[in-house]
């Protein structure tokens, strides 16, 4: 097992088991925080086409649209490292807004326009990740999910396909479900 594995396994672990138990009590880490924490290490196991960055030294842009209690521990990823660039968070209000973001958290309070809203960016080089039920199953790339008492995620690996996002093989074999289809369309 690689160092770079490891270190993503014993991460999202400790993330996931930080919920599960008293220390989530505590206030060690708060569900949006490990939620945030699984987007970062999402993005740190993704490749997006060359194209996608203006230039060389441009940041990394994680977008939230909706309504969501993620959006404060979202912008404390602000200038974190990913991949040599920096981290810039922004919230968006529209599709048209999200389609220079990298990442697009997209809340659950967007579950009613889900399928509108992926639809609009099928094809485009965006890492679409939401807690909403079902978002795999409508054409999501990454969804958190709840399961055996800790956060989880499922991955969309045609969705990806699509968007012409790389993951790495280690965060593909710590999905607790690959999925290959193409969503509602």
């Amino acid at each position: 097992m690689n160092r770079s594995f490891r270190r993503l396994a014993a991460l999202l672990a400790v993330l996931a088991g930080a919920l599960a138990g008293p220390a989530a009590a505590q206030g060690v880490l708060s569900e949006a925080q490990a939620k945030a924490a699984f987007v970062l290490n999402f993005a740190r196991y993704i490749e997006w086409p060359e194209r996608s960055f203006a230039t060389r030294d441009a940041p990394l842009l994680i977008c939230l649209l909706g309504r969501d209690s993620l959006a404060s521990a979202l912008a404390a990823l602000e200038n974190r490292p990913v991949q040599s660039r920096l981290v810039s968070v922004h919230m968006v209000a529209s599709v048209d807004e999200a389609r220079p973001c990298h990442v697009l958290f997209i809340g659950a309070s967007e579950t009613r326009r889900l399928t509108l809203l992926l639809r609009s960016l099928a094809g485009q080089a965006v890492l679409t990740v939401s807690d909403a039920d079902g978002f795999i199953d409508a054409g999501g790339a990454i969804g958190i999910v709840q399961g055996d008492g800790r956060l989880q995620f499922e991955v969309n690996r045609q969705t990806l396909e699509q968007a012409q996002l790389k993951a790495s093989a280690n965060l593909l074999k710590l999905a607790r479900n690959l999925a290959d289809f193409k969503g509602k369309n």
